[in-house]
């Protein structure tokens, strides 16, 4: 990690959050009901927020975060640029990525 990085679970997030800059949520909270691992009163307007989660795409953390300001990114990216590169890797050939990204939309 780069100088000033920190990480590290749920545990005191309330005390590193009001400084933060990008919070990544890499559990499936979210995925199977409505809950979050972060209370909204800990989100700001000054971090970028990206979930997972790609089912549903709009998770209550990043409908939570973009109410507080942050900017938010949806787990379906992170899923479709898995796809993408492993795609690239076993083709050998540049991914289709606006069709993939179509494609995995159209059935979230």
């Amino acid at each position: 990690m780069g100088e000033g990085t920190t990480a590290g679970g749920l545990d005191g997030l309330a005390d590193r959050l009001p400084d933060a800059e990008l919070l990544v949520n890499a559990t499936s909270v979210g995925m199977d009901d409505d809950t979050t691992p972060v209370p909204a009163d800990h989100l700001h307007g000054g971090l970028a927020v990206l979930d997972a989660v790609y089912s549903p795409v709009e998770t209550r953390l990043l409908r939570d975060a973009a109410a507080a300001g942050a900017t938010t990114v949806d787990g379906a990216w992170m899923l479709l640029y898995q796809g993408v590169e492993a795609f690239e890797t076993w083709t050998g050939r540049e991914a289709p990525v606006a069709a993939m990204n179509r494609a995995l939309r159209s059935r979230l």
